[in-house]
This record gives C-alpha cells, sequence and structure tokens, in this order.
C-alpha cells in the first residue's frame, strides 16, 4: 500500500478551506467542518453515518446551487424552489460536479437500446462530430468517393485531364418528366443543336419521327449535348457557363463524356457514341455515387447517432439484434448504410469502434500527423477531446477495451472507470469533485491507477472529494474526514478531520484502528467444509475467456478473483447463469451461444439465483420497505389506528402509489418535483405542496407511537425494529435487513439511490427466509460494495447461514478480507481485455498467495503476510 505525502507546493494557507458550520441534513448532528481546498480529501466512516449527507446532499448541493447563480434567467428562475442544505454556513465552496455510484448502474437508453464504452465515456459523441466534419462518403458498391459536386469542382476535374482530349459536356432528361415531344420542342426553342439516345447521337434539327415514336413506348434517358471541347485549351468562362447551364436544368445533375484514350480513369464508365468509344462521368449536387446513383445522406453528427432515427439502421431500428442473432443489414453496426458510407483513414466509425482503444489512440495519432494546418485548426478542439479520453482511459487500465463494447458485457470495475474518464476528462480547474467510491470494482492491482488520475486532477487546482471505504485510497489522501461513530442517528458526527498519520494515531476512530491493525492468524489452507460435489464448465470462451474448463465446488464459499476485465462476470453473469438456469427450466439453448461447450452437475442444484446490482421494479417509487413486502404490513397497523378509523381511512390511504390513497397529489406521492432546465441536466427539488413528506395533510394527522406514516419511512432499519416491538412478521423481515449488513438504511429511500453492494444485499435479505428452499445456488457480484470494513463481518454471517442451510455461493469479489475467508478461489487473468481469460490459480487463500505470478496472492501476501 502507498501512502501519498504532499510536497511543500500542495500546502494550503488556513484561508483556503471551504468552512462548513452547523449542517443538519439527514442525520448529522449539527456539525463543523474545515475542508481543505486543492487536495485529495477521504470521506470514511461505517456504512450509514452520514458520509453522502455531508458529500452530496450538503457540498455537491450547494455547490451546484452557488453555480446555478451564475447561469442564465431561464435557469436561475427555478433557484427560488431550489433549498439550502439545512446549515447555518458554507463558505468558499467552488462550483461542483459529481459521481454517484448508482449513476453507472444505469442499464439501457431509450427504445430499450445498450449503451457502450464510448459512449459512456464521452468519446463517440466527439467521433460523430469528428466524422461530420472531416468524414468522406464512399460508395459501399462501387467503393468510390461521394461528394456533392458544384460547376466549380467539376471544371477542376475536367483540369486534371491529360492534354489533348476530347470530350462533350451534357445533361440527363428522363421521358417520365415530360412528353417526348415537349422535350424536343423544348431543347430546339433554348437553342440546343445535339442530344444522344440509346448511345446514338442526334441532331436537333434532323427528321425525329421515327426517333419520337420510339420514346412514346417505353421510359429512356435523354442526353442532352451543351457543347463539345477539348482539354488542349481550357476556356475557364465557356466551361462554366455550359456547367451550370446542365445543373440548373437538370436539378443539380451534369454528365461528361471523355473520348477515348483515357488511362487511370477508374471512375468512368465506358459508353459508347456510334462507333466511338468514350467514358462516361455523371457528376451531381446530392450526395449520390456517379457510377450507381445510389443517394446518401449529408454527414452530420446525428447521423452517427444508433439512438436518433437519422442514424439507426432502419432494419434493427438501432440494437443489432441479440447476442445470438445478428442484424443482415447493419452486421451488428447498428447504424444505416449513409453512416457506414462515411470514413476517415479507410474506417467508418463502426469499424474504428472495433479497435482497441490502444488501437485507437495509434490510429488518431496518424491521423492527426496526416492533417495539414489548415486541415487541423478547426479539427483541433475535436480532436483534442477525443485524445485526451483515450489517453485516460488507456492510463486507467482500459486500453483493451473496444469504444463498441455493450455495456452489458462490462465488468463493474470497467464500467466505474468507464464512467470516470467523462467526468474526469472536463479539464476543469477550481472544482470540487464528489465522487462515490471510486474504488467500486476494482481489484487491488488496478488501484494505483485511478488514484494516480485523481492526483493529477488535483494538481490542476481542484478540491477531490471521495467517499471511501478502500485502505489504499484512505491512505492516498492527503487529509481523511471520518463520520460516525456508528450509523443511522447514532452517527452523524465528526469522529476525525485530519491527516493519515494523526487518523493512525486517533483512539476514536474505527477507521484508524481497521488501518492500524495486524493480521497475523495464517491464510485458511483448508476450506471449512470439504466439497463433494462439484458443477463443471467446459471450454468456456463468452468475451475474452480463452475456452477455459472450471470446476465450482458446492456447498462452500467459492470467490472469482482477478483483475477487472480478466473475465469474472463473463464466466459468472454471462455464462454459468445462463447456461444453469436453461438447464433448471429445461430450456433449449441449443440455438443461443451458450459461451461455452457444456456443462455438468446442474442436477446438484434445484435453483440459481444471480443476485446482481440492479432490482426489478427499480423507480423512485421503490423504497426497500415495498421490495420486503414492509409496507403494507406497515399500513395496515396505521389503518388500525383509533384516529384512521375515526376518518374512516383504510391501509390504501396510507400508500404513496395508490391514485385513490391519500397521497400528495401535486407530486403524486413521489416527494419531489422534477425542472427541466433544457440546456444542463433535470434539477429534483422538494415538493412544495407536501414538503417531500409525499402524503397529503390528513393523512400525515394519523400517528403510531407518536409517529406519522411519513415518519416512520424514514426510520432506518435499526430504529424500525424496536419501534415495531410486538410485531413479529415485521420484526423477523427487519432483522434480515440488519443481518446483511443494511440497519442503516431508511425504509423509504427510494431503490435507485442504492449502491450496487446494497442493492444486492437487499436482494440477498429477501432469500435469507430459506427454511422451504432446498439446494439454491446464490450468485452474486462484489456484495461488500458500499459496506465498510468493520460491516464485511454482516455479509459474512449472512454467508455463513445459507452455507449452513444446505446451500452454495460463488461470489466475484475484489475485497481482501471477503477473499481472505473463502474456502475457493477461482483466480483469473493474468491480465485483463484479450490476455486476460485464463484460470491463474485455483485453491485454498494459502495456495493462491503461494502462486508466483497471481495478482491476486501478491495482494493477499501484501496485506496478511
Amino acid at each position: 500500500m502507498t501512502t501519498h505525502v504532499p510536497d511543500e507546493t500542495t500546502s494550503q494557507p488556513p484561508s483556503s478551506l471551504i468552512q462548513v458550520r452547523g449542517v443538519r441534513v439527514h442525520n448529522l448532528k449539527n456539525i463543523d467542518l474545515d475542508i481543505p481546498l486543492n487536495q485529495l480529501i477521504a470521506v470514511c466512516g461505517v456504512s450509514g453515518s452520514g458520509k453522502t449527507s455531508l458529500a452530496f446532499d450538503t457540498l455537491y448541493a450547494e455547490g451546484q446551487r452557488r453555480y446555478l447563480e451564475t447561469l442564465s434567467p431561464s435557469a436561475r428562475q427555478y433557484l427560488n424552489q431550489l433549498p439550502k442544505p439545512d446549515a447555518d454556513q458554507i463558505t468558499q465552496i467552488p462550483p461542483a460536479i459529481a459521481l454517484r455510484q448508482n449513476a453507472s448502474q444505469r442499464q439501457f437508453y431509450s427504445r430499450g437500446l445498450e449503451s457502450t464504452a464510448g459512449i459512456e465515456s464521452g468519446i463517440q459523441h466527439y467521433l460523430r462530430l469528428l466524422f461530420a466534419a472531416s468524414g468522406q462518403i464512399f460508395c459501399p458498391e462501387c467503393n468510390v468517393p461521394v461528394a456533392p459536386q458544384s460547376p466549380d469542382s467539376v471544371l477542376a476535374f475536367i483540369q486534371s485531364l491529360a492534354t489533348g482530349l476530347r470530350y462533350q459536356i451534357c445533361y440527363p432528361v428522363m421521358t417520365e418528366e415530360q412528353s417526348p415531344s415537349e422535350i424536343i420542342q423544348e431543347l430546339k426553342q433554348q437553342g440546343l443543336n445535339r442530344f444522344i439516345l440509346n448511345h446514338e447521337e442526334y441532331q436537333l434539327s434532323d427528321d425525329l419521327t421515327d426517333v419520337l415514336s420510339q420514346l412514346e413506348t417505353e421510359e429512356r434517358e435523354i442526353l442532352v449535348v451543351l457543347d463539345r471541347l477539348t482539354t488542349k485549351s481550357i476556356d475557364e468562362q465557356r466551361i462554366r457557363e455550359s456547367l451550370e447551364f446542365a445543373f440548373t436544368e437538370s436539378s443539380g445533375l451534369a454528365t461528361l463524356l471523355v473520348m477515348q484514350p483515357l488511362t487511370d480513369r477508374t471512375t468512368g464508365s465506358p459508353f459508347q457514341i456510334g462507333q466511338q468509344q468514350a467514358f462516361r462521368f455523371d457528376f451531381s449536387a446530392k450526395l449520390s455515387c456517379p457510377q450507381c446513383q445510389q443517394e446518401f445522406a449529408r454527414p452530420e453528427p446525428q447521423l452517427f447517432n444508433f439512438f436518433s432515427p437519422s442514424g439507426a439502421c432502419t432494419n434493427c431500428g438501432g440494437s443489432g439484434f441479440s447476442s445470438a442473432e445478428t442484424c443482415p443489414q447493419c452486421q451488428g453496426s447498428r447504424l444505416n448504410a449513409s453512416a457506414l458510407a462515411v470514413r476517415i483513414q479507410e474506417l467508418n466509425i463502426d469499424q474504428l469502434g472495433q479497435l482497441s482503444i490502444q488501437q485507437a489512440y495509434t490510429w488518431l495519432q496518424q491521423y492527426s500527423k496526416g492533417l495539414t494546418a489548415t486541415e487541423a485548426k478547426p479539427l483541433a478542439p475535436v480532436l483534442r477531446e477525443v485524445r485526451e479520453r483515450l489517453a485516460l482511459m488507456n492510463e486507467l487500465g482500459l486500453g483493451y477495451l473496444t469504444l463498441n463494447r455493450t455495456r452489458s458485457t462490462l465488468s463493474s470495475g470497467e464500467i466505474q472507470r468507464t464512467a470516470l474518464t467523462s467526468i474526469l476528462s472536463s479539464n476543469l480547474v477550481n472544482t470540487l469533485y464528489v465522487l462515490d467510491e471510486p474504488s467500486s470494482g476494482l481489484h487491488p492491482a488496478d488501484s494505483h491507477r485511478v488514484i494516480n488520475v485523481l492526483q493529477k486532477l488535483r494538481q490542476l487546482n481542484n478540491t477531490l472529494l471521495i467517499v471511501e471505504h478502500d485502505p489504499t485510497f484512505i491512505r492516498a489522501a492527503e487529509h481523511i474526514i471520518e463520520l460516525g461513530p456508528e450509523a443511522g442517528k447514532a452517527g452523524g458526527e465528526v469522529v476525525f478531520s485530519g491527516t493519515l498519520e494523526e487518523l493512525i494515531t486517533s483512539n476514536r476512530s474505527p477507521t484508524g484502528q481497521f488501518l492500524n491493525a495486524t493480521e497475523t492468524s495464517p491464510l485458511k489452507s483448508e476450506p471449512d467444509q470439504p466439497a463433494s460435489e462439484w458443477i463443471t464448465l467446459t471450454e468456456a470462451s463468452r468475451n475474452n475467456l480463452q475456452n477455459i474448463t472450471v470446476q465450482f465446488p458446492l456447498r462452500q464459499l467459492c470467490v472469482v478473483t482477478g483483475i477487472s476485465g480478466s473475465g469474472k462476470s463473463s464466466l459468472i453473469e454471462q455464462t454459468l447463469f445462463p447456461m444453469l438456469a436453461a438447464q433448471l427450466t429445461d430450456t433449449d439453448s441449443s440455438q443461443a451461444d451458450t459461451g461455452c461447450q457444456s456443462i455438468s452437475g446442474a442436477e446438484q442444484i434445484d435453483e440459481v439465483i444471480l443476485l446482481d446490482h440492479s432490482l426489478t421494479g427499480q423507480n423512485p417509487r421503490s423504497i426497500p420497505a415495498t421490495y420486503l413486502n414492509l409496507f403494507d404490513e406497515i399500513r395496515t397497523i396505521f389503518a388500525q389506528t383509533p384516529d384512521a378509523k375515526l376518518r374512516n381511512l383504510s391501509a390504501g390511504h396510507f400508500s404513496f402509489n395508490s391514485k385513490s390513497g391519500g397521497r400528495c397529489p401535486v407530486c403524486k406521492g413521489t416527494g419531489k418535483i422534477e425542472i427541466d432546465l433544457q440546456f444542463l441536466a433535470d434539477l429534483t427539488i422538494d415538493c412544495q405542496e407536501c414538503h417531500g413528506k409525499q402524503y397529503q395533510r390528513e393523512v400525515l394527522e394519523i400517528k403510531y407511537r407518536k409517529l406519522n406514516i411519513a415518519d416512520v419511512l424514514e426510520l432506518t432499519v435499526d430504529e424500525a425494529f424496536p419501534f415495531f416491538r410486538g410485531q413479529p412478521a415485521l420484526q423477523k423481515k427487519l432483522k434480515q435487513l440488519k443481518d446483511v449488513g443494511l440497519g442503516y438504511l431508511p425504509l423509504g429511500q427510494p431503490l435507485p439511490t442504492l449502491s450496487g453492494g446494497e442493492c444486492q444485499r437487499l436482494k440477498l435479505a429477501a432469500y435469507l427466509n430459506t427454511s422451504s428452499r432446498n439446494r439454491t445456488l446464490f450468485l452474486m457480484n462484489e456484495p461488500t460494495r458500499g459496506l465498510h470494513p468493520l460491516d464485511i463481518q454482516f455479509v459474512l454471517n449472512c454467508f455463513q447461514y445459507l452455507l449452513t442451510a444446505g446451500h452454495s455461493i460463488i461470489l466475484i469479489e475484489h475485497n481482501l478480507d471477503l477473499i481472505r475467508a473463502a474456502d475457493h478461489i477461482i483466480d483469473l487473468g493474468p491480465q485483463a481485455g484479450a490476455e486476460g481469460g485464463h484460470i491463474v490459480v485455483t485453491g485454498t487463500p494459502a495456495e493462491v498467495a503461494a502462486h508466483p505470478t497471481s495478482l491476486t496472492g501478491r495482494a493477499l501476501n501484501g496485506k496478511f503476510s
């Protein structure tokens, strides 16, 4: 582990402080703080101690509010409605930018289309601008360039021809537009002399009776000859006038017939005129191929956006179809033909997105070097943004990713760092960055990458406030703030504020005690329970998995480890889970891309449950109390109070979801109002009618044990447990939440605000009452996310309960304390992307630690040796 010791140049005078006085947001107890500016600051403490209340609901909220004061009247009109955080004074706070962990949990955009790494990082937006500004259209059928033509561009083409060639300037007329006789008569009136029909040239003064009768029977093209010239002498004025006439008369079309000999002109089509051989060149003011006449849309940024109707494939609507079936029209690119026809250096935007980040960076460097000063100047801002974001992703260890990688195929660590790329690439100075667990999803071997980027951002005179539990990140901070000492109402106090050296000597800091603790007991060399049954995956090849065969023990705590991007999610969530689900439900998966050759041992379990980071029905109206069916019983309790019976209020009146209930009519029970700021992100404020309480006044007057229904929803699980004494069914479910370490969680907290780890533990709580379940296999991805190290024992106790009941558990995990408790470890790697997907080592923690090349083993040795 490394400790960042700031040099003398980073120290700040006493005036360079955010001064916070009397903060009472949520459970914060009138706290005072001096927060140094232009430093990397870690906010730590047990789960529920008030970290988010301080970092996001106070500092970020106030920084955002003050920034809005500098904006236009269209934004400022809402400031009177935007409440200040409940604090006596906050001074010297800079404009703020935030990245919440749950912000990286969104899965899809509108119309069910999945996002990509390029979109999440912000790179795709700039690539669209680049292709719109400097892309060249090439006909995919003829492989010739397509560009809108003008008299000047055609004149330039004529000037490029060899000296001494004969040519004719023409324009086409189709007989479907008007009758043949009318066409001929009009040409005569215009003083024209010749036209070409069916490869024969005619004079307008000739007897055209037979020709006209032929034209009456079928649609034909007439090439009207305007001028016949040679390249021996170029009369620019004469040529330009003929071309302007051609473009005008034919609505933007002109044709050049060049007589032989003509060499090195592959864009011309052979054309016979009587006995003479010529080459035909068609020019159009429209974007159409000069050979096959296929038309293309004019390049603009939305043409390269498959979320937009302008750019989406007309067959699949921009979805590309599923992994088992690729759209035959766009070949999975999700874009229409016009978008795919635009190239830069022989690559269209989809082909560029198939390159790795490292390869794309090299491509961009080569492209930039090939530009002239005149070409480069207007493109400089776009090229700089793309280059810096690609470089940042590479620095964060994501150089192996492709920009086209869909979000569902990314690991949580890859998602977190991709989101960091977007937020950290703003190149702002004197800004407050508030980040929620930047360590989330990171293997210990990856931590230094993110810390280095954060420190570089801090060196640009920015202030970085990170809510963190990871010891490596806490040790890297220049200033540490710890809240606590416990969760909920037992927290909300400043336990510590100072440097790392002061923290580890503090007797009052639980985090300092944890950082100081030394583990003397040896790593586990034998599983707690021997494995007699195994599930075996044969030749798994999903994403970067290298045809590996993996054995998973049952009735044990099995942990899959490895550097972020090594293939853990591909193995567990995208291969093992769907294969087991298909086996257990007798689903025919033979037509699907299963990602492995076969699976055996599925008959040894009855059920498989994937507890991922998402929650079914997750929306602002969903809360923990509804997810665990607590709310029905709570509403029934309120409906049975004497006051409720006197007013004839049923349980339905205490629902904030029911239209016929007692919810606030203004916010419709959400407690919040969303304001569209048009050019900014939507603003969410408390409802002015119910002040965030969600209910009508009549409902709030009903109380149970001195609390109304809104007050009860503000209780944490720990507070609600004694409050509902005498209600055994309620207390049993609350106990399940306490057992998974969610005792600090308010009953009414909207589910979209939960971290990924909290979502998983909420699901786990719903499954803890497993007495009627037989042989269940639980699959989880980083259940410790969002947990303070001192709270991890809660989760381990739950796992032990499930294992004792005869169930099996397979986890993806980076937390070394949980990895240390594993019975069996499957370590993937050795690196990420194409260099990962192999099994490095399997066995007990002691066996993994003894492996010479395992990055997980190295981390275990570093912490526990």
